[in-house]
Protein backbone atom coordinates (compact mmCIF):
# COMPACT_ATOMS: atom_id res chain seq x y z
CA UNK A 1 0.00 0.00 0.00
CA UNK A 2 1.40 3.41 -0.96
CA UNK A 3 1.42 6.47 0.95
CA UNK A 4 -1.20 7.70 -1.45
CA UNK A 5 -3.21 5.06 -0.81
CA UNK A 6 -3.07 5.43 2.98
CA UNK A 7 -3.39 8.63 3.04
CA UNK A 8 -6.57 8.23 0.99
CA UNK A 9 -7.84 5.89 2.84
CA UNK A 10 -7.27 8.38 6.57
CA UNK A 11 -9.06 11.24 4.85
CA UNK A 12 -11.74 8.83 3.45
CA UNK A 13 -11.99 7.44 7.62
CA UNK A 14 -11.95 11.00 9.22
CA UNK A 15 -14.77 11.62 6.97
CA UNK A 16 -16.82 9.46 7.15
CA UNK A 17 -17.00 10.07 11.18
CA UNK A 18 -17.14 13.70 10.45
CA UNK A 19 -19.95 13.84 8.40
CA UNK A 20 -22.10 11.17 10.20
CA UNK A 21 -21.30 12.98 13.70
CA UNK A 22 -22.55 16.56 12.05
CA UNK A 23 -25.64 14.70 10.60
CA UNK A 24 -26.18 12.81 13.58
CA UNK A 25 -25.73 16.15 16.26
CA UNK A 26 -25.78 19.53 14.03
CA UNK A 27 -28.71 18.76 10.75
CA UNK A 28 -32.12 19.57 12.55
CA UNK A 29 -33.78 18.49 9.40
CA UNK A 30 -36.75 16.11 10.80
CA UNK A 31 -37.17 14.45 6.95
CA UNK A 32 -33.74 12.69 7.91
CA UNK A 33 -34.79 9.36 9.20
CA UNK A 34 -32.48 6.92 10.77
CA UNK A 35 -29.28 6.58 8.53
CA UNK A 36 -25.75 4.61 8.09
CA UNK A 37 -23.01 5.80 5.96
CA UNK A 38 -22.11 2.85 4.16
CA UNK A 39 -18.51 4.27 2.67
CA UNK A 40 -16.83 6.92 1.52
CA UNK A 41 -14.76 7.21 -1.96
CA UNK A 42 -12.26 10.12 -2.43
CA UNK A 43 -11.11 11.29 -5.53
CA UNK A 44 -7.55 10.31 -6.88
CA UNK A 45 -6.90 14.41 -5.61
CA UNK A 46 -8.94 14.25 -2.61
CA UNK A 47 -11.12 17.64 -3.80
CA UNK A 48 -14.44 15.00 -3.89
CA UNK A 49 -15.51 13.06 -1.30
CA UNK A 50 -19.16 10.25 -2.87
CA UNK A 51 -20.52 9.02 0.11
CA UNK A 52 -22.36 6.43 0.15
CA UNK A 53 -26.29 6.27 2.49
CA UNK A 54 -28.41 4.06 3.41
CA UNK A 55 -31.20 4.88 5.47
CA UNK A 56 -33.96 2.93 7.10
CA UNK A 57 -38.14 2.78 6.27
CA UNK A 58 -40.37 3.21 3.04
CA UNK A 59 -39.45 3.78 -0.22
CA UNK A 60 -40.93 7.51 0.06
CA UNK A 61 -39.24 7.88 3.82
CA UNK A 62 -35.86 6.98 2.10
CA UNK A 63 -36.30 9.69 -0.77
CA UNK A 64 -37.58 12.28 1.66
CA UNK A 65 -34.76 11.47 4.48
CA UNK A 66 -32.40 11.40 0.99
CA UNK A 67 -33.40 15.13 0.05
CA UNK A 68 -33.15 16.79 3.11
CA UNK A 69 -29.60 15.07 3.58
CA UNK A 70 -29.02 16.62 0.22
CA UNK A 71 -30.63 19.73 0.78
CA UNK A 72 -28.32 20.17 4.36
CA UNK A 73 -25.10 19.42 2.03
CA UNK A 74 -23.55 23.23 1.73
CA UNK A 75 -24.36 23.14 5.63
CA UNK A 76 -22.56 19.79 6.21
CA UNK A 77 -19.39 21.17 3.97
CA UNK A 78 -19.43 24.10 5.99
CA UNK A 79 -18.70 22.08 9.16
CA UNK A 80 -16.53 20.21 8.24
CA UNK A 81 -14.03 22.05 6.80
CA UNK A 82 -13.99 24.08 10.45
CA UNK A 83 -13.00 20.50 12.00
CA UNK A 84 -10.53 18.97 9.22
CA UNK A 85 -6.99 19.81 9.36
CA UNK A 86 -6.35 18.91 5.59
CA UNK A 87 -5.19 21.68 3.04
CA UNK A 88 -9.00 21.90 1.33
CA UNK A 89 -11.90 20.49 2.42
CA UNK A 90 -13.39 18.15 -0.68
CA UNK A 91 -16.83 18.74 -2.22
CA UNK A 92 -19.29 16.15 -0.80
CA UNK A 93 -21.85 14.10 -3.06
CA UNK A 94 -24.30 11.99 -1.54
CA UNK A 95 -25.35 8.44 -3.25
CA UNK A 96 -28.01 6.72 -1.76
CA UNK A 97 -26.63 3.30 -1.44
CA UNK A 98 -29.44 0.59 -2.43
CA UNK A 99 -27.17 -2.85 -2.03
CA UNK A 100 -29.60 -5.38 -0.87
CA UNK A 101 -27.36 -6.15 2.29
CA UNK A 102 -28.61 -2.76 3.22
CA UNK A 103 -31.93 -3.67 2.97
CA UNK A 104 -32.33 -5.69 6.01
CA UNK A 105 -34.87 -2.80 7.32
CA UNK A 106 -37.68 -3.89 4.44
CA UNK A 107 -36.89 -7.27 4.59
CA UNK A 108 -37.82 -6.87 8.47
CA UNK A 109 -41.07 -5.01 7.26
CA UNK A 110 -42.37 -7.58 5.28
CA UNK A 111 -42.13 -9.91 7.80
CA UNK A 112 -43.86 -8.04 10.20
CA UNK A 113 -46.83 -7.11 7.54
CA UNK A 114 -46.79 -11.46 6.70
CA UNK A 115 -47.06 -12.68 10.72
CA UNK A 116 -49.65 -9.85 11.25
CA UNK A 117 -51.78 -11.07 8.17
CA UNK A 118 -51.09 -14.44 9.76
CA UNK A 119 -52.60 -13.15 12.52
CA UNK A 120 -51.43 -14.03 16.52
CA UNK A 121 -50.08 -17.56 17.19
CA UNK A 122 -50.12 -18.70 13.79
CA UNK A 123 -47.33 -19.99 11.76
CA UNK A 124 -45.93 -20.39 8.10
Amino acid sequence: MSVDSRRKEKVEHLIRQEVEDIIRREVSDPRIGFFTITHVRMSGDLKLARISVSFMGTEAEKKKSFEGLQSATRYIHHLLATRLTIRFCPELEFILDQRPEYRIEELLLEIRKEKDERGPGKTG
